[in-house]
């Protein structure tokens, strides 16, 4: 996984939170309008209360046709702002408030208001009044907007509300439920097996953070099997080779001593056979210590101890100690150092294994009576190190395969040269350890080692 420390926008709980005040806001603000226009509408109770005290008080005042009378009903209908107009028998008006415009009223109409419920968004109350002894009729009325009308109005806004609000909450949590599940699923793949399996990343909250838990912890696992896999090949390859190569001085020696437990020998035999059991006993040896070596390198268990040192003064010491092996095939040794005092923070016991090893190939590959050439520069930051030396032609089909473990060039001509074939596997391995660069070259007959060091 790609190792992002991605920060959330939003988070999980706080979208939730968002979520459930919008669901709310759009619940209660468009209830509140519905609650403010019921409360705005006229309660038909107090309108008709309202009307009976009009009347109460239009009789206790109002009994001839005058002018105080008129005033007197005029005051009355302001007070409770409604209309009032006192009619004879065939609608003529008698008498009526200042906000009555009509000078008529239509008997016919008030019948059908009264028995049939005809509605003209007004309420209308009829009452017996007494006028100079003759009774006439009361009407009072005002606009009114039937409260059921009003109800089904709020009913309406709220549920359309909750309808709306609804609709969001499940689709906010429909795709949060959804994308659960592609978890659910994708830990089912883990479980079974699939690590290659890759969770979609969606959002930036605790469900996208655990998709790439997820992703980056398959991946991981995927890494850890492949390299435990890698391992178990290593192991099982070690085995083979170190059986290959272990048998042939072993047979060797075992050989020897046979003939050295021969009573019939003579000592000038017995004192060859000698040296040469120990030499195959060193040549067994060393090996034995590669094998070691590379082993723990691989396996990662191995701890550098660094310090401040010289690597002139390490290159030197391993030239020191393969001069005899260079002087048996007539070859030597050319050094160019643009300083004798180059010290970088390294293992030295580690990169004294590495320049050992390369100078033991230059001199066992080498042609002989050539030179191998060494060459030590550096700058600011890194110190470069070439080690050259020249064959009797390219030994190598693959350059890059001259790290790997037991590789050996040409075999048909190299089957005979003494070795583990891990000397330079161990010496990349060293290099990349202390964090540096190693590259092989090889052209017109001229095989070289690279090396860059940090400082």
């Amino acid at each position: 996984m790609k190792n992002k420390n991605i920060k959330i926008n939003i988070s999980l709980k706080q979208k939730l939170l968002m979520i459930n005040i919008i669901v709310v806001l759009i619940i209660l603000i468009p209830t509140s309008f519905g609650i403010l226009t019921l409360r705005s509408e006229a309660n038909l109770a107090t309108i008709i209360s309202d009307f009976n005290q009009l009347y109460t008080e239009a009789t206790r005042y109002i009994n001839k046709d005058d002018y105080n009378s008129e005033n007197y009903l005029n005051k009355l209908a302001a007070y409770r702002k409604a209309k009032m107009a006192i009619v004879d028998k065939n609608g003529n008006i008698i008498m009526k408030s200042n906000n009555v415009t009509e000078d008529h009223i239509d008997m016919e109409y008030m019948r059908k208001v009264f028995q049939e419920g005809v509605e003209d968004g007004n309420l209308y109350q009829r009452y017996n009044i007494y006028i100079g002894n003759k009774e006439e009729t009361l009407f009072i009325w005002k606009e009114f907007k039937p409260q059921s009308k009003g109800i089904q109005k709020f009913l309406i806004i709220t549920l359309t509300s909750v309808i709306i609000a609804m609709t969001i909450l499940y689709y906010f949590i429909s795709k949060k439920v959804t994308y659960i599940k592609e978890l659910s699923d994708g830990a089912k793949e883990f479980s079974d097996g699939k690590l290659n399996y890759t969770l979609k990343e969606i959002g930036r909250d605790e469900l996208q953070l655990l998709a790439e838990s997820m992703n980056s912890m398959a991946k991981n696992l995927e890494e850890k099997i492949e390299k435990e896999r890698e391992e178990e090949r290593f192991r099982t390859e070690l085995i083979t080779n170190v059986s290959h190569d272990l048998r042939t001085p072993l047979t060797s020696l075992i050989g020897y001593l046979q003939l050295l437990d021969n009573p019939k020998i003579n000592d000038e035999d017995k004192l060859k056979y000698i040296r040469i059991s120990i030499d195959k006993s060193y040549k067994l040896k060393s090996l034995i210590e590669d094998l070691f070596e590379y082993s723990k390198l691989e396996c990662k268990h191995i701890k550098l101890e660094k310090s401040e040192s010289n690597i002139i003064e390490i290159i030197e010491q391993s030239i020191g100690e393969s001069f005899i092996e260079a002087q048996k095939k007539d070859m030597f040794f050319y050094k160019d150092f643009s300083t004798y005092d180059i010290k970088i923070s390294i293992d030295s016991e580690k990169i004294g294994r590495v320049f050992e090893n390369l100078i033991s190939n230059s001199i066992k590959y080498g042609r002989d009576g050539t030179k191998i050439d060494i060459h030590v520069d550096e700058d600011e930051s890194e110190v470069n190190i070439k080690i050259k030396n020249y064959m009797e032609k390219d030994e190598f089909d693959d350059i890059k395969s001259v790290f790997n473990r037991f590789y050996r060039g040409d075999v048909s001509r190299n089957s005979k040269i003494d070795g583990s074939g891990l000397g330079l596997a161990i010496a990349k391995d060293i290099i990349e350890l202390h964090e540096g660069k190693i590259w092989a070259e090889s052209k017109d007959n001229i095989f070289s080692i690279n090396i860059k060091l940090k400082k």
